[in-house]
């Protein structure tokens, strides 16, 4: 039997190919090899565009940033999809509009809105806000508040650090703001908490979840439940939840929990869509 020959190496997997006058040619030159390989080795120099999809087409009730008038004294879902928002009861003067779009917050005065009965059943939802903080001190940007219980969840800014809790302390999750404008995602299934961040443009990083499922939550959470935006309540007294921001977009999904890996893309092209085409006209 003939003993195996040696392998000795094709220049051309050195990186050196010859020329066709049977020269060298070094790794700066242009050659080509007759080989098929793989797609992903290729390097793609095509410059592609973010996918985006309307909020509407993945369920969500879009409220816009779209305010014409300097004092907002309601807040209309796209396409009427939704329950309006309304000013909340210590919100004398209206909610105004920031020069650069969007509503204006200011810290210790309420000017929040609330759509009551945004939520019918509170057992899986999701909510993203699209927000500019500069001083890293938004307080309260969101409450789901229940109907009828003496608990709530609240999204809430401070010290340049995102909260996700309910009000009575049983389980929260935090994570650092990401250089704003940014979109916040906040979601709730069944007694556990996720939320997510990211900058404008850029995808939301993994969610952050409370490690257990929360039975007594679960209970709090049962029935309808009213959209706070910028505030906790309807009440007065509590003027250090309000902090100073500037809140462009709000989406909600009233009963689906859309904050998983198998709807990241999807959830990223909505908020593609929503900084292209939610600016005020």
């Amino acid at each position: 039997m003939a003993r195996d020959q040696p392998h000795r190496a094709h220049p051309a997997s050195l990186g050196l190919a010859r020329s066709p006058s049977g020269a060298l040619m070094g790794q700066g030159d242009a050659y080509f090899v007759d080989v098929e390989v793989p797609r992903a080795v290729l390097l793609d120099t095509s410059q592609t565009t973010p996918t985006r999809k309307s909020p509407l087409q993945f369920g969500a009730v879009w409220y816009r940033s779209q305010h014409a008038e300097q004092t907002i004294n309601d807040w209309t879902p796209e396409n009427g999809l939704g329950v309006v928002a309304y000013p909340v009861k210590p919100n004398e003067a209206g909610a105004k509009r920031h020069p650069e779009g969007g509503i204006a917050f200011t810290s210790a005065k309420n000017t929040g809105l609330v759509a009551e009965g945004a939520l019918s059943e509170t057992r899986q939802f999701t909510c993203a806000v699209r927000f500019d903080s500069p001083l890293g001190e938004a307080r309260t940007l969101v409450t789901i508040n229940p109907t009828d219980a003496d608990n709530y969840l609240f999204l809430n800014e401070k010290d340049g650090e995102l909260t996700w809790q309910d009000q009575k302390g049983s389980v929260a999750v935090a994570i650092p703001t990401p250089p704003t404008p940014a979109w916040v995602v906040v979601g709730y299934d069944a007694g556990r908490l996720s939320i997510a961040a990211a900058s404008e443009g850029h995808a939301l990083a993994a969610p952050v979840t409370s490690t257990e499922d929360n039975p007594l939550l679960d209970r709090d959470l049962s029935g309808s439940s009213d959209l706070f935006i910028g505030c906790r309540s309807h009440r007065k007294g509590i003027l250090k939840t309000l902090g100073t921001s500037r809140i462009m977009d709000v989406l909600l999904w009233s009963d689906s929990f859309v904050l998983t890996q198998g709807e990241a893309a999807q959830l990223n092209a909505v908020c593609r869509y929503a900084e292209t085409e939610g600016a005020s006209e």
